[in-house]
């Protein structure tokens, strides 16, 4: 039941309540979880971002991705505070409608494709790596044999309904790119200073003047999605204010804060850590740069990134077929009533048992899980499904996999797909729709805003305009490019 607290600021409703026992999430493991879901394999070509735009301006970039983040976040926040909702896709059904909400939902399945396409590329030249290590003897390794043998292997994952068991995988990520970072920290300083006794990059770097800043409009709208994609988490922003222990907004605004600063750090460490040894040998997957006798923290930073990202790609998959599954059901609800009971209803009933918990639930109730961003709630179900809906859930489920892996082995790196992803729907996930979403909201609401909503407000009209602008002048860049390459 949704209410409001005298705790809380004046209008602010919140499910669970203010009370709610099942509020067990302290401010730092909730700052832990957000950041620990905010960095994942879209690091891996964070060096890339800065060989493009150079130090200092690659550096003022991840500073502005980060502030307008966090804020949005906020917003995202502050939308479910004063309706009552508890994930994205409710917040947008009630500031425009049930289209919305299902347009979310589209943008989710979309996005996370995406997502799904660049885990795939990031596997295989991973694990091709690492096969090179260990079979030396090994003249050539078909990398999408290789995919193919992943996804083979993956596949009793993949058809799963539920992945409880692998909540925690995040966490095992965020350690693996610690390592990682601390490892390509080490290795530039050894390349800057004694770079005869480097023997961690996988090319020999050339004494090139290091870039502090780039001229050129095409490099920087090719890098800044890169970047900005890179602290993709809103999804997991409500959640957390779900589970945290009195949510009053300062204690909610320390979380964010605290996520994105420690987020900034570790990112903008790995991306200056990567580009200042390989320099313009830059890979869009630095793992590409480093050489198979890089080291032990290499090495366990490689195949840490292998394993936490096949189980993060499982992971990725349910909610995206989730998501294809209710546009499925909203299509099939357009019928007669006769035909939303017969089908329809059954499909969203089963949709609602493919739980991906995202983030470790530490509310102590069986029936709260977080999936990649919305929280959802177990239902007691028949375990014998109809087979219409098991047609339904193997024929998405292999039909998204054969999709992604069709694209990943003709794309050219990991980097085009994140900027592809990033330059037009990171930007509308992340910025827009929830400025758009807090000015329908607070223009609405009965409530005199003071001098705090006002600057919101005028924040968010600054956002929502300029996160537009460019998006749109990032999708033209990437489209240009698409086009000379081709």
């Amino acid at each position: 039941m949704a209410t409001a607290s005298p705790a809380t600021s004046s209008g602010d409703i919140l499910d669970p309540d203010f009370e709610s026992p099942n509020r067990k999430a302290n401010v730092f493991s909730s700052t832990f979880n957000l950041s620990a879901t905010i960095v994942g394999g879209g690091v891996l070509s964070l060096p890339l971002a800065f060989e493009r735009c150079g130090i200092i301006l690659g550096s003022i970039l991840m500073v502005i991705a980060a502030i307008v983040t966090e804020r949005s976040m906020y917003l995202l926040c502050l939308c479910a505070r004063m309706t009552g909702s508890t994930s994205y896709g409710e917040v947008g059904k009630v500031a425009f409608g049930k289209s919305m909400e299902y347009f979310v939902s589209i943008l989710l399945f979309v996005i996370l494709q995406f997502a799904l396409v660049a885990y795939m590329v990031l596997l295989q030249d991973i694990w091709t790596s690492v096969l090179y290590l260990w079979f030396p003897e090994a003249q050539d390794i078909d990398k999408t044999m290789v995919l193919l043998v992943i996804l083979l292997i993956m596949s009793p994952f993949f058809v799963q309904d539920t992945l409880h068991a692998l909540r925690y995988n995040c966490y095992v990520s965020f350690a693996s790119v610690s390592i990682l970072c601390l490892a390509l920290c080490h290795s530039a300083f050894i390349t800057i200073v004694a770079p005869e006794h480097s023997t961690s990059v996988a090319v020999e770097v050339e004494e090139t003047t290091l870039k502090l800043w780039s001229s050129s409009a095409d490099d920087v709208l090719f890098a800044f999605p890169i970047i900005t994609l890179s602290f993709l988490g809103i999804f997991n922003a409500l959640p957390i204010q779900n589970s945290l222990q009195q949510p009053t907004r300062s204690r909610i605004r320390l979380v964010l804060n605290g996520a994105i600063g420690s987020s900034l750090v570790l990112m903008l460490l790995f991306g200056l850590g990567g580009y200042l040894y390989a320099r313009d040998d830059t890979d869009g997957n630095i793992l590409n740069n480093i050489s198979a006798s890089g080291g032990l923290f290499f090495l366990l930073g490689r195949l840490g990134c292998g394993v936490t990202i096949m189980l993060a790609m499982a992971m990725i998959l349910l909610p995206c077929r989730s998501s294809l599954m209710e546009v499925l059901n909203m299509l099939l609800q357009d019928s007669s009533d006769t035909a939303k009971h017969d089908a329809g209803t059954q499909v969203s009933s089963h949709v609602t048992g493919e739980e991906t918990p995202l983030l470790a639930s530490e509310a102590g109730d069986d029936k709260q899980v977080t999936v990649l961003g919305t929280t959802q709630y177990f239902h007691e179900q028949s375990k014998t499904m109809d087979k219409y809906y098991w047609w339904i859930h193997y024929t998405c489920t292999f039909g998204i996999v054969i999709f992604c892996y069709v694209i990943a082995i003709h794309v050219p790196g990991v980097a085009v797909v994140w900027s592809v992803c990033g330059s037009f729907l990171a930007f509308l996930i992340a910025f827009t729709l929830p400025c758009a979403f807090y000015l329908k909201l607070q223009h609405e609401s009965e409530q005199m805003p003071d001098n705090a909503t006002k600057a919101l407000v005028a924040f968010s009209w600054f956002l929502l305009v300029t996160s537009s602008i460019a998006a749109i002048a990032c999708t033209i860049q990437t489209t240009m490019g698409f086009l000379k390459a081709g």
